[in-house]
């Protein structure tokens, strides 16, 4: 399904979707992940546990302090 939608053409050549998705999917989700960022879905984060749960396994608990990395 080529668009022929400005927007959803312009994230084709700026490589925020890829040549797949802009043959298969409909023009309302092309333009949706082409506003989030990139053509994963979205920016990612990385979460680092900051003071006491530092030095703890696993992964952080709800509610506590992370410092966030994009």
């Amino acid at each position: 399904m080529p668009s022929k939608n400005k927007e959803v053409q312009k994230a084709l050549k700026d490589g925020k979707i890829t040549k797949k998705q802009y043959e298969k999917l409909p023009d309302a989700l092309l333009i949706g992940i082409a506003r989030k960022g990139d053509k994963k879905g979205g920016v990612k984060e990385k979460r680092k546990k900051v003071g006491k749960a530092k030095g703890k396994a696993g992964r952080p608990k709800k509610g506590s302090m992370v410092k966030v990395e994009e």
